[in-house]
Parts: C-alpha cells; structure tokens; sequence
C-alpha cells in the first residue's frame, strides 16, 4: 500500500518535472527567436536555465520510483508523461495537435489506467526490508546484462566505425544502431535500477564501503545513464529527432516490458485475469506513445538525399 503509493507518486514527479523542464526550455527557445524576428535583443536564459534544472532534479525521483514499485509501473507511467507533454505544449506553447495525437493521448491514457489498477504491486515483486539481499536478488540478471552489455557496445562500436576506420558502413546502419543503443542503454541502466529495491542498502553513509555490491549498481546507473544522455547528443546531431527519440523511446519501453515479464517475474505471483489486464494495458499505454509521437521516415529519407546530394558534391 504505502510503498506503490510514495513509488507512484515519485514516479509522477518525475514526469511532471521533466514535462515541465522541457516546456519551459522550448518556450525559452520560441521567445528567443521571436525576439529576434522583432529585431529585439532579449535575454530568455532565465526560463531555459529553471528548464534545464528541473530536467536534470527530475533524475532523483525517477531513481527511487524503480526501487519501490514495478518496473511496468514506472514504464506506462513513462508512456503518460507524453499524454501530458502534449497537452502542455498545446496549451502553452500553442502547438497544434492532430487527431492521431488525441488517439494516442487516450490510449495511453486508458492503457496507463489499465496497468496501475490491476498491476503488480510490490508486495508481488519486492522482498521486505528484512530480507533484503546481499547479491542480485534475480539470478537471470547476470546473464541479461552480459549479452545486453554486449550488445550495446557491438552497437556503439558500429556507430564509431568511422574514428576507428577499421571498417565502415552505411548511414542507415548507423540510423538503427543509434535509436537501438540509446534505448538498450536505458533499459539495461533500469535493470540496475529495478535491482537496487532488492539488495541490502547502506543504513548511513559511513556503511557505504561495507556494501559494494550496491556501490557497483549505483555506479553503473550512473555509466548507463551518461552513455544514454552521450549517444542522444550524437543521435541529435546525426539523425532528425523526429526519427531519433520515437525509436528509441518505443525501443526502451518494449525492453523494459519484456524485463518486467521475462527477467523480473513481476507477473508470476498474479491472477490470470489482472495478469492479462495488466499486460495489455502497458501495449496499449506503448502505443498510444506511439501515435502520439510516431518516427518520421519522411524526415529520415529527406537526411538520406541531402546527405547523398553532400557526398556527389564533394566527388565532384
């Protein structure tokens, strides 16, 4: 009872501060060039410096909903922070929005509802303070994030192959090995995370260096998480965002889906009925994210001509 409801709540904290740390950087963004078409010399860095940092204050909530509540939990409630970064920007910011949009807020809506009513609770999936462990509490997370680990760094490779000049290839190898490592990365830093509520944690920070296991995790959430924040600087620069954050994001929460079923068992200990409940609103919750902000491929296909228009330039 206690625990899911302080998780959930940090788990919409979440969403309502980097929702709001995003508005205000954008808003800062359309005044800032507004104030230049109007031949204006205003300063907005103001707005976009509180942007940044509720952004960045936003982390601290995230972390510690993973630890107290499902990690399906967390991912559908995810999927809602678009519902209300489009409303936001429609109110706000003016931004129009279309009727897939109006779709996919009330699919992630229902689906969101769906998963917090008949979803796992804690007491289905975390053990009790006493019983904390000094180790992985789920032994598959080991196997998991060895080839996961692999993986990512296979794909992070790839997406260097042109500082290493070993080997090269194609740029649309590169537009699905972006999207791919940036939400490989954030899934395997939620495993981390999820994990962190299992194992016994330092009572003060003096028994810190007693505990390495949960030194180890938490420095790896932080690795992962810098990996995750460095390759979507690079996708930024090197892929339009409207193909690049729908992949990852749709990449991310699918891997977290299947984590929460495949590596944590957070469903095993439940009723068919909510089970199925429950599954089946986090796929709906997905893709109303989807609709909601789906990948432009048009957008990827104009990258590819004004790139292939650059390379026959350069050749002649």
């Amino acid at each position: 009872g206690g625990r899911f409801v302080l998780g959930l709540l940090l788990a919409l904290l979440n969403g309502l501060l980097s929702t709001f740390g995003f508005v205000l950087q954008r808003k800062a963004q359309l005044l800032s060039e507004r104030d230049q078409q109007a031949g204006g010399k205003r300063s907005f860095q103001l707005i976009w410096g509180v942007g940044v940092a509720l952004y960045i204050c936003a982390a601290v909530p995230d972390v510690l909903a993973y630890t107290m509540v499902p990690q399906v939990v967390c991912t559908t409630v995810g999927c809602f922070r678009l519902v209300l970064l489009t409303f936001l920007a429609h109110t706000f910011l003016q931004e129009k929005v279309s009727r897939r949009e109006v779709a996919g807020m009330l699919a992630a809506t229902l689906g969101t509802f769906l998963c917090l009513v008949f979803g796992p609770r804690p007491s289905h999936t975390h053990a009790d303070d006493d019983a904390r462990a000094g180790e992985f509490y789920h032994p598959q997370v080991w196997t998991y994030l060895i080839v996961g680990v692999c993986v990512l760094v296979i794909l992070v490779t790839i997406e260097h192959s042109d500082a290493i000049g070993k080997f090269n290839v194609s740029q649309s190898v590169r537009f699905v090995c972006l999207p791919a490592a940036s939400g490989l990365a954030f899934a395997l830093e939620k495993v981390f995370n999820t994990e962190l509520g299992f194992v016994e944690s330092p009572s003060s920070l003096g028994d810190i260096p007693q505990n390495p296991l949960w030194i180890g995790m938490a420095l790896s959430i932080v690795v992962l998480g810098l990996t995750d924040f460095y390759i979507n600087l690079r996708g930024a620069a090197k892929m339009p965002v409207q193909v690049f954050v729908p992949m990852s994001f749709a990449l991310a929460t699918s891997l977290q889906f299947m984590q929460s079923i495949a590596i944590f068992g957070e469903f095993s200990a439940m009723q068919p009925l909510n089970a199925g409940l429950s599954i089946t609103g986090a796929a709906v919750s997905l893709a109303g994210a989807v609709l909601i902000q789906p990948p432009s491929l048009r957008s990827l296909n104009e990258r590819d001509e004004l790139l292939d228009e650059e390379d026959d330039t350069e050749v002649e």
